[in-house]
């Protein structure tokens, strides 16, 4: 398994580099530079040359011809020999350090991680003894959990100092990188215009997507240039119009798709491409497409018009999803917008990498996820002001979606926040206290009494160990089985699954039902455990760990 830091999302990785290759290489440049303003020098003297005549005045043409394009290849060596040693200099004050450091994190990781496992047995034992009549067993089981709990904390802020050194000299040696990059780009300008490169570099520095919409209509006469020469960027650039960025996304996407070799990689493609072209009427847009920016192959569909829409949904998913689920997912969310009615607009939105099992405890991937849901959610209230924004999401999706949200006290503009099937909210006072206050937004949730996976999940994840469903302020709504307005009946949810027969947002479901009902009118359509409400593993007979109950926050 590849770890990540936990805050910034770092991959713990060997960063390669030979700062004796690259001072070779900024001296060479160096020497080129000087040679060529040797050169410069000589043809400005030949410019100079006494005499008439075809012959000279052909020399003192091509003086001139040459000493008027040798700035450009001096500019470009000194250019090159400069960002090299900046570059070098920086790998040896950041990058160096940071590789120092990845032994002694994955020692500690592994450590932490034994240590989490002992605390996770001693707890089930606690469990365990909780059900028999031996106090002195019970007593000690609970001692064993609170030592082993113990332990495991203090390994962990151990580690995290670590990752906190590491993050500071990838994150000083990710910035120099970048600066680098940045410089050459800059610098050559082969490919940009002046104008052209001066907006890029507006775009990329701009403090949000607000400012990115702004930019980009200001300066239409410079859109297509940046669309040619850098449609990842603009493709991906939160801000910019959502049907250029779906146009950018459709075409790049049907040009990898042409040279990608067979592989887990190309699969990935394959799947966008599916759920881009297949079955939905209108076709949706792809509005985020990156391909190589995470370990999996990240994106957005928009099955609706973002543009118009009075409602724009977002539906995030939780763990082990991919877009290899994309179409599935589609499906549901063309569901809704029938459900909720003309003006709904859609967003499935694969935008980060979803944790396998074993990272689910942890809050890396949230986290990561939740600066990309962020940046999107602020995009969409920059470029559709006067519309309902929902998020509704599902298992480790709502931790992602909560960090995000309710990172800031005006929750980013979301209108309503429903939280299905969730993994639990993160800790964090003021996540907690900004998504308990009764809005904006909103919250709704719901957990079915045959879903143990969310439950044992925030059970064991230090990280998010909140219920939504417990918040001041939230709406708590059924996904048991119940009937709808007209007395039908509606299915309930038999796990945690988000799709498929007995999952939360397959459409005919009570759980669905209520979360369409909620978009239109603010309020779940079905009574709590009223008609068609059935019991499932957490109710009557576990009364002391059930949601409604106290004795254990599950």
């Amino acid at each position: 398994m590849s770890l990540t830091s936990p805050n910034r999302g770092y991959p713990l990785e060997r960063l390669d580099g030979n700062t004796g290759s690259m001072a070779y290489w900024s001296n060479l440049f160096t020497r080129v530079a000087d040679r060529l303003g040797d050169l410069r020098t000589a043809a400005h003297a030949a410019q100079d040359l006494p005499g008439v005549g075809r012959s000279v005045t052909a020399v003192r043409t091509d003086a001139n011809d040459l000493a008027g394009a040798l700035p450009g290849d001096i500019a470009e060596a000194q250019l090159l020999a400069g960002v090299l040693q900046r570059y070098a200099d920086a790998f040896d004050a950041h990058a160096k350090p940071a590789n120092d450091l990845i032994d002694d994190i994955e020692a500690a990781h592994a450590e932490w991680s034994r240590l989490n496992i002992a605390a996770d047995h001693a707890g089930r034992a606690a469990m365990a003894a909780a059900y028999g009549d031996d106090q002195s067993e019970i007593d000690d089981t609970n001692d064993a959990v609170t030592e082993a709990i113990g332990v495991r904390d203090a390994a962990k802020d151990a580690l995290d100092e670590l990752w906190t050194q590491y993050e500071r000299f990838y994150g000083d040696w990710d910035a120099a990188y970048a600066a680098a990059l940045s410089e050459l780009a800059g610098g050559t300008g082969a490919v940009l215009t002046n104008e052209a490169r001066d907006l890029l570099a507006d775009l990329l520095a701009a403090t949000s997507p607000e400012e990115v919409a702004r930019l980009w209509a200001e300066n239409p006469e410079l859109q297509q240039e940046l669309i040619d020469n850098h449609p990842a960027v603009v493709g991906n650039l939160d801000g910019v119009p959502w049907d250029v960025r779906a146009t950018v996304n459709a075409a790049r996407l049907e040009e990898l798709l042409e040279t990608e070799p067979e592989g887990p990689h190309r699969d990935e493609l394959a799947a966008v491409w599916r759920a881009l072209t297949t079955g939905a009427v209108p076709k949706p847009n792809l509005i985020s497409f990156d391909p190589d920016g995470a370990e999996q192959v990240t994106a957005a569909l928009a099955y609706g018009d973002l543009s118009t829409a009075s409602e724009i949904n977002t539906l995030v998913p939780g763990m082990n999803g991919n877009v290899d689920d994309l179409f599935s997912w589609g499906q549901s969310a063309q569901a809704l917008n029938l459900r909720v009615g003309e003006g709904s607009a859609t967003v499935v939105w694969f935008g980060y990498d979803t944790p396998d099992l074993l990272e689910e405890p942890a809050m890396s991937r949230a986290e990561d996820g939740a600066a990309a849901l962020r940046s999107y959610l602020l995009a969409v209230r920059a470029l559709s002001p006067d519309a309902d924004v929902n998020v509704i999401a599902h298992s480790y999706g709502s931790t992602t979606a909560a960090l995000a949200i309710g990172s800031q006290a005006d929750g980013l503009g979301v209108t309503s926040f429903i939280a299905v099937g969730s993994a639990g909210f993160p800790k964090d006072p003021t996540v907690v206290e900004n998504l308990s206050n009764g809005g904006p937004p909103q919250l709704y949730a719901t957990i079915s009494e045959d879903d143990a996976v969310a439950r044992v999940g925030r059970g064991t994840a230090p990280g998010h160990p909140v219920s939504p469903e417990r918040l001041p302020g939230a709406t708590v709504f059924d996904s048991d089985g119940g009937v709808d307005a007209r007395g039908e009946s509606l299915p309930a949810a038999t796990g945690h699954d988000a799709l498929g027969p007995g999952a939360y947002l397959e459409p005919g479901s009570e759980s669905f039902y209520n979360v369409g009902e909620i978009i239109m009118t603010g309020q779940p359509g079905t009574e709590r455990g009223g008609e068609g409400s059935t019991q499932g593993f957490w109710d009557a007979g576990n009364w002391w760990i059930s949601d409604e109950y106290a004795l254990i926050d599950f």
